[in-house]
């Protein structure tokens, strides 16, 4: 064993002898593997970067959990009902959604307007840091003119700017007759812009303080569920099916998980058909390897001649080619992850600058790279077993030749 690396760190460094490792056959051979790996690199690092960045936005503007009593009820009577079921450092906060509709310079759309307390909003939301232009200000929900927070893609539609007001009209049940509904105008001005980071919250959501929503819905102290943040997000579903259980329809449950569960499958399948497809890159970069080897088994069969001259067994001039075949896999590797992360880098900025991703397809305003280590693994351990296997024939024709073979023309 102490010969066979001592050969291989002879032929690695070169010196005088003509017939080094690293020839340009190898280095066209490394440079085809550090494409397919770079290649590799990236697309799994923008499809982890897609499934994460999308898990945030949600937990970010929805919360881990959400409780909705049909038929409405008071945040009080509900946050007791669950209590027993949740763990006691599970931070809550109320919310009521109304739908209403915007009309302003000749634009028209539906839209929501979410109700938040501010005292308990943070502790379940992390909506405050997304504010991209003016202040979060929702007011006492006492004023007659709210102050609201919108969405950066209302605020495009109906061209909306801090300190604008907007008018927004409501359908509301008659009082004498539940079947006939009258119409409610509520004025309201913009104090903030925020960017959710999802295209559907974007362009519909607005937020306004919970009395003030209450007030233009006309629902008293009444709210449309709370919203739960949980020690641990992936509790948020064996919760959900606890209160299922125990009240049965009187409870309607959503989890993060939910709201884009045809998104998050389809991104984790995507991520594994792609993680095969691109493999194909990978084998088609080993079969210069391969070539590689059996050009290098040809030039090395005086060498190999002498080495069995002298008694070298089998395995030993199999180990040499295997070794040779590994090395250069591996530092195509190597190179494909630093070209990988470089193309990453630069990915994401060109995603900040250009927004590469329609964000009407994707449901998102812009993607965050994720490179994950065991998305790294998976690769080199893939690149590793298919150099490996790419160097056995070649290796196994090597230690077949015979001393006489390569000593006839020396």
């Amino acid at each position: 064993m102490k010969t066979l690396f001592w050969l291989l760190k002879h032929y690695i460094r070169g010196g005088k002898h003509k017939r080094r490792f690293f020839d340009l056959t190898s280095w066209l051979s490394i440079a085809g593997m550090a494409l397919a790996i770079a290649c590799m690199v990236v697309t799994m690092a923008v499809v982890s970067g897609y499934i994460s960045t999308l898990q945030k936005s949600i937990q970010d503007s929805f919360g881990h959990l959400i409780v909705m009593k049909r038929g409405f009820g008071t945040a009080q009577e509900i946050t007791k009902d669950i209590a027993p079921l949740v763990s006691a450092s599970t931070a809550t906060t109320p919310f009521l959604m109304v739908e209403a509709i915007l009309a302003r310079q000749g634009h028209l759309s539906g839209v929501i307007f979410e109700g938040m307390d501010p005292e308990t909003m943070d502790s379940v939301l992390s909506v405050r840091g997304r504010l991209i232009d003016g202040t979060f200000e929702l007011g006492t929900g006492l004023e007659e003119t709210p102050p609201v927070v919108i969405g950066k893609g209302v605020a495009e539609k109906f061209n909306l700017k801090i300190g604008d007001e907007m008018k927004a009209t409501i359908p509301l049940s008659s009082e004498f007759d539940r079947s006939s509904f009258r119409p409610k105008m509520g004025r309201f001005r913009v104090a903030g812009i925020l960017d959710f980071g999802r295209f559907d919250f974007d362009s519909r959501y607005i937020v306004i303080h919970l009395k003030s929503a209450q007030r233009f819905a006309e629902v008293g102290e009444r709210v449309t569920g709370i919203r739960l943040r949980l020690p641990d997000d992936s509790q948020a579903t064996p919760v959900a099916k606890l209160i299922e259980e125990k009240f049965g329809h009187k409870y309607w449950t959503r989890d993060w998980i939910e709201v884009n569960k045809n998104l998050f499958e389809a991104a984790k399948l995507e991520k594994t058909v792609i993680f095969f497809v691109l493999l194909v890159l990978v084998i088609a970069a080993s079969f210069n390897v391969t070539s590689m080897m059996f050009v290098s088994v040809m030039r090395r069969y005086p060498d190999i001649s002498v080495l069995r001259t002298l008694g070298s067994p089998k395995w030993l001039v199999r180990g040499l080619f295997i070794g040779q075949g590994l090395i250069v896999g591996w530092v195509g590797s190597a190179l494909g992850v630093i070209l990988g992360l470089l193309l990453c880098y630069g990915f994401e900025k060109a995603e900040n600058t250009l927004g590469l991703i329609p964000s009407q397809v994707y449901k998102l305003s812009t993607i965050k790279v994720d490179v994950r280590p065991a998305d790294l693994f998976w690769i080199l351990f893939a690149s590793s077993l298919i150099c490996l296997i790419s160097t056995l024939i070649p290796a196994s024709q090597g230690s077949r030749v015979e001393p006489v073979e390569g000593l006839r023309y020396e």
